[in-house]
């Protein structure tokens, strides 16, 4: 008496089966892939738009705060705006536009344009940023 049991020859596949079946794997593994990197490279893109965003933000305000603070406002734009560019690297030196809207004993308004770096090609208005600081000046009596 045998004890290992066979597979009925009813529910074996047949060779042209296989063979019709063969290579399919390769085909959902390349899409799947292409799909896997769109989604990481659109991802990609959102994190450097939101780092960038927000270090644009940051010197922007430092800025404008340290021209608030400053006793001789007119004279520290532009140190305030090289160190602004400084802090923001080549990104800062290359794709970024001071625009000092209003310097006077009230507050200082900075407004700052930029065109984000981008992985994706998108067109220029969603590349843009666009912040405006107000900060207002105060002075001890």
């Amino acid at each position: 008496m045998s004890t290992s049991r066979s597979t009925p020859a009813s529910v074996r596949p047949t060779r042209t089966a296989e063979r019709a079946e063969a290579g399919t794997a390769i085909v959902g593994t390349l899409v799947g892939t292409t799909i896997f990197l769109i989604l990481l490279l659109f991802a990609v893109q959102v994190v450097v738009r939101l780092y960038t965003t927000s270090v644009l933000t940051s010197a922007a305000f430092d800025a404008a705060e340290q021209v608030a603070t400053a006793s001789n406002q007119h004279g520290d734009v532009a140190v305030a705006e090289a160190a602004a560019r400084a802090r923001m690297g080549s990104f800062g030196k290359a794709h970024t536009t001071f625009l000092w809207r209003e310097v006077d004993a009230q507050q200082v308004v900075l407004e700052v344009q930029a065109y984000r770096p981008g992985f994706v090609p998108l067109p220029a208005s969603f590349r843009r940023i666009d912040r405006t600081v107000s900060v207002r000046t105060e002075r001890f009596r």
